[in-house]
């Protein structure tokens, strides 16, 4: 009930909803009071105009993947890791065209990572996620995960698979319970790295970080950087909810 309760909360935090709310009290009040009822939907439409543009995007991203660099497989001795591991990042559900579910384009970010490292170190590979959207899907992340990997060439006998935990504490705790050493690699997204290894490293582990799915990149300033984008607005709406997610597990002492 907790957990829902959290994702009910989250949904009304994002910018989206935020701005939905502003535009809707704006227009309430409009025929009230004029000018705080123009000035609720002026700003409401400010704010997704600015969260739109690309370097604002990057502006709140940037700090989030910078402390990790992508990771060299040459760079790691194959004695000093007891396991890779790739927590869930979202999947596909396509059961209303009778496919099995695949994972979404991050999480195979991640997979692609995972599997490389996992194959030419020679250590198993642990799976981790169960459904972390509970409004969505009733898909599992790490049962999605499971059929790529074998796809990818992924050894069965290599492979561990959790399917229960549904966010990155629980993820931490349950990887705790199936890998019997302290050393791992963590593959995930850059943005989220900095929490996920936090709160590995508070279950005992030792983490090299293997960064994926960058979503920041070099770009020339242009008209163009002026042109709001669905997409940009996207990534300036995760890159604050990672920023949210910190403050808050640091303030319940997960990181």
């Amino acid at each position: 009930m907790l957990f829902i309760l959290q994702k009910m909360i989250w949904f009304l935090i994002l910018p989206t909803s935020v701005t939905v709310v502003l535009l809707c009290v704006g227009l309430a009040w409009i025929n009230r009071r004029k000018r705080l009822g123009q000035g609720l939907i002026l700003f409401g439409i400010l704010i997704i105009y600015v969260l739109s543009l690309p370097g604002t995007a990057d502006l709140i991203l940037k700090p989030l993947e910078e402390r990790y660099a992508p990771v060299k497989i040459d760079n790691i001795a194959a004695d000093a890791v007891d396991a890779v591991v790739v927590p869930g990042g979202g999947s596909i559900d396509l059961d209303w065209i009778g496919a099995p579910p695949e994972p979404n384009a991050e999480t195979l970010s991640r997979l692609v990572t995972g599997v490389g490292l996992a194959k030419g170190l020679k250590v198993p590979l642990v799976l981790c996620g169960g459904n972390g959207e509970p409004f969505a899907t009733e898909v599992n992340d790490a049962d999605a995960m499971e059929r790529a990997a074998y796809a990818m060439g992924m050894p069965k006998n290599q492979l561990i698979v959790e399917n229960t935990s549904r966010n990155t504490l629980e993820n931490s705790y349950a990887v705790r319970k199936l890998v019997k050493g302290n050393r791992i690699v963590l593959a995930t997204s850059a943005y989220y790295m900095r929490r996920a290894v936090a709160m590995f490293i508070r279950r005992g582990f030792t983490v090299i970080a293997a960064p994926t799915y960058f979503q920041v990149q070099t770009r020339k300033f242009s008209f163009n950087s002026f042109i709001p984008k669905a997409g940009d607005l996207d990534r300036s709406t995760v890159g604050i909810a990672e920023w949210v997610s910190m403050a808050w597990w640091h303030v319940r002492g997960e990181i």
